[in-house]
């Protein structure tokens, strides 16, 4: 993994310092209660998946306020009609560059369909489409591939307003994160469940700079048992690849602020102490890592301070843990987790699973075998019974109801119940009108 400890990181964590974008929500709160705008803005935040989320709006030297992408009303174009402006970064209009329109059709019938439209900008930056349909079922997006990367206008229907005007803005695109003033948020929360370890974590990249970035084999390490990946979609092409137990960053990074979400388990065999250490991305300027509080839990991160006991809004208890860099500490490449004092189920639970299973065993025999007059009905009632569980614990893994440990376990002891009566139903035979066992002569007891 490409990573870089120099000047423009160091820029970047005193421009975002001095901003307030890295303040914990604690701080944001003291501020509003005193009467400061906990906001670097001036306005409350906004959407992450908005092209310019969180912009800083100032005229702090150093640090860039990108122009305002806008999809607009425009009751002077014909209905049916799209006019897109493209602009700079100086908000000044780009030509000769190819604007793309994106068109998601929906239907019940047939679901989701998508059509493309392209076309050039003039000496103005300007290009049009028009005679387009105005149905409530169609959304339009409006992008371009500017130097390579992608921007995108947030997307919008015609169903009401009729007729639009988009303003997108593009910017020069760089792959060595050098060149780019960025610095990134990462936040790992775990959550301990039945056998795994459910893990979300949510990066949030400030760009302060004129210049989008574009990762170049960024990838963060997974430990090698992590299973279930997942990502977050969202309208941007920004987010995570899962490649070789790494996680990928990918997607066009524009001035102004944006946030990647994914989430992956990590296997959990009962162990009172968890340890597992993941990779973050580049240019950290502060990491955050928290846990659910329970009683006797312990939440610890290599090099950061002793986790403490915050609320959400919704009254719930977690154990939270952060560090903020500063311009003169290392760079963060990793966290290494650990939480410790699980309770561990103890004999008991594997006791009781033990006579569970047996008596499962029993019953089944018992059920499947009782007299050696048990009709081959029965029997084939017994087998159906034992396939229906099959099939439910098979649904309940798909949908991550019942976790690894559970699945290996219940399965096992399903499958030999369905052998113990398959092997009932072959050893039965007829001598005479009397059904009897193998080895057994009729009339015995």
């Amino acid at each position: 993994m490409r990573r870089a400890d120099g000047p423009a990181w160091r820029a970047a964590l005193v421009l975002g310092a001095s901003l307030g974008l890295f303040l914990s929500d604690d701080a944001r709160a003291q501020q509003a209660e005193s009467g400061q705008d906990p906001t670097p803005t001036g306005r409350p935040p906004t959407d992450p998946d908005e092209p310019h989320a969180g912009a800083p709006a100032g005229s702090m030297p150093g640090v860039f306020t990108p122009p305002e992408d806008t999809e607009t009303e425009d009751p002077r174009l014909a209905p049916g009609t799209i006019a897109v402006e493209l602009h700079d970064a100086d908000d000044k209009p780009v030509a000769s560059e190819v604007v793309t329109l994106g068109m998601i059709i929906n239907s019940v019938a047939k679901g989701d369909s998508r059509r493309h439209l392209q076309g050039t900008t003039d000496a103005a930056g300007r290009a049009v489409f028009s005679q387009l349909e105005t149905a409530s079922n169609i959304a339009y997006r409006v992008s371009a591939g500017y130097q390579g990367g992608a921007f995108a206008a947030t997307p919008f229907q015609l169903g009401q307003v009729k007729s639009m005007r988009v303003v997108l803005h593009v910017y020069p695109v760089t792959r060595d994160i050098q060149k780019a003033v960025v610095v990134s948020e990462a936040t790992l929360a775990a959550e301990v469940r039945d056998d795994r370890i459910q893990i979300e974590e949510i990066l949030n990249f400030y760009n302060l700079g004129r210049v989008a970035w574009q990762p170049d084999d960024v990838l963060m390490k997974l430990p090698d048992e992590a299973t279930a990946f997942s990502a977050q979609a969202n309208m941007s092409d920004q987010g995570v690849d899962d490649v070789y137990a790494h996680a990928k960053l990918r997607g066009t990074f524009a001035p102004g602020r944006h946030s990647v979400q994914f989430r992956w388990q990590l296997p959990w065999s009962n162990e009172a102490d968890v340890a597992f250490e993941v990779g973050l991305p580049p240019h950290v300027a502060i990491a955050r890592v928290m846990l659910p509080a329970a009683a006797g839990i312990q939440l610890g991160v290599a090099g950061f301070p002793n986790a403490d006991v915050r609320h959400d809004q919704q009254g719930q208890s977690f154990l939270v843990t952060e560090k903020r860099l500063k311009p003169d500490d290392p760079r963060l490449t990793s966290l290494a987790v650990g939480i410790h004092d699980l309770p561990t189920a103890g004999w008991g639970r594997f006791v009781a699973a033990s006579l569970a299973a047996l008596g499962v065993g029993l019953g089944l025999l018992l059920g499947f075998g009782r007299r050696t007059g048990t009709r081959r009905g029965e029997d084939r009632s017994g087998r159906d019974a034992v396939l229906e569980e099959l099939a439910e614990l098979e649904r309940g893994r798909r949908s991550g109801e019942v976790g690894p440990r559970t699945y290996e376990r219940a399965y096992r002891e399903l499958i030999d119940a369905l052998a113990r009566t398959l092997v009932k139903s072959s050893a039965v035979v007829v001598v005479g009108n009397v059904p009897t066992s193998l080895g057994v002569s009729p009339g015995a007891d």
